[in-house]
């Protein structure tokens, strides 16, 4: 059951709906919710060649950078405890700086059943380039799934089903237990989506999932595939066609999604999926 949410805040479309989907999970799970400013202090920290007389000025506009990343940091955290009172949120909020924005994740996320982010978070800068090697770091090891929502998460209307990919994997049987214990999407129909060349085995591991879904009380339909496209346009194109709100997997593969940690399948998803990813290592 889920009792504790921690919110990576950020700009950005994608960001506000993370923010958003925090706030409706704490309402309906009766769960504490800690919102999370994280600011990337990585260019105030790295060398660079000056001329003489220039480490005045090098000064002057880090602390200025710094500054408005401050400012903006706690514009974020002053809306979204705006927003949690409103709804009768029980809210932490959290300022962190420094160079590995990951590291704060792992410091804060066992005690938290769910992390909310942003796969284009800008970590303070909101003109700097997103980077999501970040979010990778911490999903070598993470101590606890993470829901993820790309730049291309949109509002479903309505939402028909959730979508589970399951490949066999340690990592896609653990992913299928976060989310009965955490009970998102409890509220949808469950679809267990297997892809593999051989028709028995796909049938086979699209129903293993469906079985342990239903042994708590999550009847779930087996969806067998035989594919040969990649695995991130399949996820992505099932998701359309079924209307899903939501898609769950783990982060490693094997058989037919074909991927290690961080190939081609997990980045595409990271950065393409148009429903929130909830994902475990």
């Amino acid at each position: 059951m889920m009792k504790n949410i921690l919110l990576v805040l950020d700009s950005g479309d994608s960001a506000q709906l993370a923010r958003d989907y925090a706030l409706r999970l704490a309402v309906v799970h009766k769960a504490a919710l800690t919102a999370l400013a994280l600011i990337d202090a990585t260019p105030l920290l790295e060398g660079e060649a000056m001329p003489p007389g220039a480490y005045a000025y090098r000064t002057a506009r880090n602390a200025s950078m710094e500054q408005r990343w401050l400012e903006h940091a706690r514009g974020l955290l002053d809306e979204v405890s705006g927003l949690a009172t409103a709804q009768g949120i029980a809210l932490t909020t959290l300022l962190a700086e420094g160079a590995y924005p990951e590291a704060e994740l792992v410091r804060h996320a066992p005690r938290h059943d769910v992390l909310l982010v942003s796969t284009d978070s800008h970590l303070g800068e909101v003109e700097r380039a997103h980077d999501a090697r970040w979010l990778e770091n911490y999903l070598l090891n993470p101590a606890r799934p993470l829901l993820l929502f790309s730049p291309e998460v949109r509002q479903l209307s309505p939402p028909r089903c959730v979508l589970l990919a399951y490949d066999g994997s340690p990592c896609a049987a653990r992913a299928l237990q976060q989310f009965v214990f955490l009970g998102i999407g409890h509220d949808l129909p469950c679809k267990v989506i297997a892809n593999h060349v051989d028709a028995a085995e796909a049938a086979r591991l699209a129903q293993e999932g469906a079985a342990y879904l239903a042994s708590h009380g999550l009847p779930a339909e087996a969806l067998p595939l035989s594919s040969h496209g990649a695995s991130s346009q399949l996820l992505i194109a099932e998701c359309d066609s079924q209307g899903a709100a939501l898609l769950v997997m783990g982060a490693f593969g094997h058989n037919s999604w074909k991927a290690r940690l961080f190939g081609s399948t997990t980045r595409t998803l990271m950065r393409r999926s148009q429903v929130p990813l909830l994902m475990f290592h």
